[in-house]
């Protein structure tokens, strides 16, 4: 029997029948495939999968683990999926497929043939995407109830090279990621400047006097000022805190969010002039 070769690119993620897993999958996709434009609904009677397109179409197939038709997290899933898909700007239509088609997407088994043959479909007129979000809309338009789908990774393109290690530390131990970070900041301060001082002590000696050491290339003098009092501020307000106190089952979220905060500090320190 003549067999055709897979040349499409198709990636299957989710679970059928699991809308948690689905919805996660489908935010982790988002969140790092900047390049999505299209995405398909397959619809077969009350089971829904989708599969999305990038711009160098390639294929992401997320498993029908979502449904429709009464109220219940299935439905409540799809009704998320669609608007996270919205906010996105990813274009999204829905075709009807027979339920021998969905079973080769949950098998992951769809051919070059059938991706093709899934996009030629005729697209189900009239929309009916609304009609899916609708009886959840009060609570899919909280952006805070979707955002926990959405993976918590530090965006590592932009990690200052310093503290790459204790971005990869962070994953098993955020808060000694977190304290390595400030005492490695005062050390390459203290090494630039031969200043003996500590904290926001060194960050004003260092940046922050009509002598400083050193200082930005900047329009405004204000800027000069608002980029040092970030560093005054940023130990004043959390790394003392975290020296001089235990932490006791710290919020993960704002652990993240401090991280990013010291890495600025990394940053605009490289990018501070030795005044000459």
């Amino acid at each position: 029997m003549f067999k055709t070769e897979n040349f499409y690119h198709a990636n299957y993620l989710g679970k059928a029948g699991v809308t948690e897993r689905s919805l996660y999958s489908l935010c982790s996709l988002i969140q790092t495939h900047e390049n999505l434009d299209y995405a398909l609904l397959l619809t077969n009677d009350q089971t829904h999968a989708f599969i999305l397109r990038d711009l160098t179409h390639n294929y992401y197939i997320i498993r029908s683990g979502f449904t429709s038709g009464y109220f219940g997290e299935g439905p409540k899933g799809l009704a998320k999926a669609l608007t996270l898909l919205g906010k996105h700007r990813i274009e999204t239509e829905e075709i009807l497929v027979s339920s021998k088609l969905l079973n080769k997407l949950n098998s992951s088994s769809l051919s070059d043939q059938d991706i093709d043959f899934i996009f030629q479909q005729k697209i189900v007129r009239p929309i009916r995407l609304h009609d899916y979000i609708y009886p959840f809309k009060n609570e899919v338009a909280q952006t805070s109830k979707l955002k926990p789908y959405y993976p918590l990774e530090l965006p590592y393109s932009i990690i200052d090279d310093r503290i790459f290690d204790l971005a990869l530390l962070f994953k098993q131990d955020p808060d000694s990621a977190l304290t390595k970070a400030y005492k490695r900041l005062e050390d390459i301060v203290r090494e630039r400047t031969d200043l003996n001082e500590h904290s926001t002590k060194l960050f004003s000696q260092a940046f922050n006097t009509s002598n400083a050491q050193l200082t930005w290339i900047v329009p405004d003098k204000s800027e000069v000022i608002g980029r040092a009092n970030l560093f005054l501020g940023t130990y004043q307000a959390f790394r003392n805190a975290r020296t001089h106190r235990e932490k006791h089952e710290e919020n993960l979220i704002h652990q993240y969010r401090e991280f990013l905060l010291i890495n600025e500090l990394y940053l605009l320190e490289a990018e501070a002039k030795n005044r000459i």
